[in-house]
């Protein structure tokens, strides 16, 4: 699996996770709801952990200095040859971080309430809601555009 994947599934396993059991949650997957979700955060922490390892002790450090790496940046809107809004993922060593940190103890939430929310009606839809908020999570601290970051900051101040 390539970095700049393996980098990009971590928020974004999430988002297809709140996504899957947005749409099919309450109906068809209430019952293992709380299993996919997990599963799903499972994978992004292995990820993290992943892409932690590999940029602490494989490739991050230069001459002795951790390296900003952008694994890919799209040019989202562009006003003028020297003024555009890219949208990108940006490694450094706050960012990974953040990314294992958050991504961990979303798992723990997850992992706590399989038995806490056991038997309650709205079980797929709190898992789906747990995933959107680690989506927002891991996406808030690894844009590379400052916009778009505190544009993912401000949705904690709406929910």
């Amino acid at each position: 699996m390539s970095q700049t994947l393996q980098i990009a599934l971590i928020p974004l396993l999430p988002l297809a996770c709140f996504l899957v059991l947005g749409l099919y949650g309450r109906k068809h997957l209430s019952s293992s709801a709380g299993i996919i979700g997990t599963l799903s955060l499972f994978i992004s922490t292995l990820l993290s952990l992943q892409t932690a390892y590999q940029y602490f002790f494989v490739s991050g450090k230069v001459n002795g200095v951790y390296q900003k790496l952008v694994v890919f940046q799209y040019n989202w809107l562009e006003f003028a040859p020297d003024l555009s809004i890219n949208i990108g993922l940006m490694i450094d060593p706050i960012t990974v971080m953040m990314l294992v940190v958050v991504s961990f103890v979303s798992l723990m939430v997850h992992l706590f309430s399989l038995g806490y929310m056991k038997g309650e009606e709205r079980f797929a839809t709190y898992f789906a809601f747990l995933s959107l908020f680690t989506f927002y999570s891991c996406a808030s601290g690894s844009k590379s555009c400052y916009g778009i970051r505190s544009g993912f900051k401000s949705y904690f101040g709406l929910a």
